[in-house]
């Protein structure tokens, strides 16, 4: 074979041991032996290994070894030496440059395993929000496979509405402003499944950004907690109306006292307690009781303001919070809709037509002073102004009796 054919075959089996250096010097110095007779060759990553004769191993324009030989060589076979030399610093810079992408792939392949790895749905999103990676964790969450997720947007995909962590919701797009200006967002997603089933899911947002420091996407980490809410939910909701329980309404009247010793206005809770409900449940069964408290309950939230607190805490009895009413002469009206709403008669799913009516306690708290007041203890003074409204014209009562004259010459006026 021709020493060009020898380099030529020297650089293929040096390209074949890449990224393997020692294994490329052990084939160099072998494969140079029997072309070099009666010389001692060797191979070298020491950048100031010298010999008889040297040709120079290069990498980057930099030598960082050489092939060394005994003796001094006729041009002929010097030339022959320094070609295998350059042919092995070619294969050598391969050899490095293949191993980074190895490594580098390597290390990417771990990423993307420990991504895999999380329970959370990990999802990377463009900065229009279209989604570009989908971890297995999102798979399992959303039973979407990355494939089919992947190039879609992410709130049109699983149908995304937003909620701050103190319970305020916002829309999308407010929550990309939040991001473009802090980085960073929290909050409750409530989203669905590819089947539909609905998901609450708890996410933290970041924001990517480039080497020039612009956002470039982001980054939701994403937790299912939609059991976790509905236990929470059951323990403080009525499983019959929906309407919040007693434990969540006193947990209610303490925040809302709060505010009004923070000077947010008035506030009244009202204990309401149905008038003929026995007689309906007692002639139509306990089914048609319940379908008429499910209406009554749906009357008292669509009467009063979306701000204003609506529970059940027993079987006919039900407490309206009115929250931040400006002034106490704005209670009047809120309980005549109630009166109202709540008399009007109830068709139930047998056909049958029935009418119930109410009573309503009323506790008020103007001043910061009467804050200090057990919330348990206004449902009770509510509760004791429920039954003396009971006995009286109008069906109201309030638990401090001066105010009865004023609901008594309303009532006056309006039905003279």
């Amino acid at each position: 074979m021709s020493r060009f054919g020898v380099v030529a075959s020297i650089g293929a089996r040096l390209l074949d041991a890449a990224p393997d250096e020692e294994r490329m010097l052990r084939y160099l110095t072998t494969a140079l032996a029997p072309e070099l007779p009666d010389r001692t060759v060797s191979a070298t990553l020491q950048p100031g290994a010298s010999g008889v004769f040297t040709a120079p191993l290069v990498l980057h324009g930099r030598a960082v070894g050489a092939v060394c030989v005994d003796a001094e060589l006729p041009p002929g076979e010097a030339e022959f030496v320094r070609a295998v030399a350059a042919v092995a610093s070619a294969a050598l810079e391969h050899g490095r440059a293949l191993g980074a992408a190895l490594a580098l792939l390597d290390d990417a392949r771990r990423q993307t395993h420990l991504l895999d790895a999380i329970s959370d749905a990990v999802i990377s999103c463009t900065a229009d929000n279209v989604i570009d990676s989908w971890n297995a964790g999102a798979e399992r969450l959303y039973g979407y496979p990355a494939g089919e997720a992947i190039g879609c947007d992410l709130f049109a995909l699983l149908a995304t509405t937003c909620s701050t962590d103190d319970g305020v919701e916002v829309g999308p797009r407010e929550v990309l402003e939040d991001l473009a200006a802090f980085g960073r967002w929290s909050g409750e997603l409530r989203e669905r499944r590819f089947d539909g089933a609905p998901l609450t899911v708890l996410s933290s947002v970041s924001t990517l950004t480039g080497p020039d420091g612009l956002g470039t996407g982001f980054v939701y980490v994403n937790r299912d907690v939609t059991e976790q809410r509905l236990q929470e939910h059951a323990a403080s909701h009525d499983a019959l109306t929906g309407l919040a329980n007693r434990r969540r309404l006193v947990n209610r009247i303490h925040d809302a006292a709060g505010r009004v010793h923070r000077g947010g206005g008035p506030m009244a809770v009202l204990f309401l307690d149905l008038n003929g409900f026995k007689p309906v449940n007692d002639r139509y069964g306990h089914a048609a009781g319940d379908e008429l408290l499910v209406a009554v309950a749906h009357r008292l939230t669509a009467t009063v303001r979306g701000t204003d607190f609506v529970a059940r805490v027993g079987g006919d009895e039900f407490v309206v919070l009115l929250e931040m009413i400006g002034a106490a002469d704005r209670i009047p009206p809120v309980l005549e809709r109630i009166l109202e709403s709540v008399a009007e008669p109830v068709k139930l799913c047998s056909g049958e037509t029935v009418a119930v009516a109410t009573s309503i306690g009323v506790a008020v708290v103007e001043s910061p002073q009467e804050t200090a007041i057990d919330p348990e203890r206004l449902v009770q003074l509510a509760d004791e102004a429920m039954y003396r409204a009971k006995h009286r014209p109008g069906h109201v009562a309030f638990s401090d009796g001066s105010r009865d004259a004023e609901w008594l010459t309303r009532l006056a006026i309006a039905h003279p």
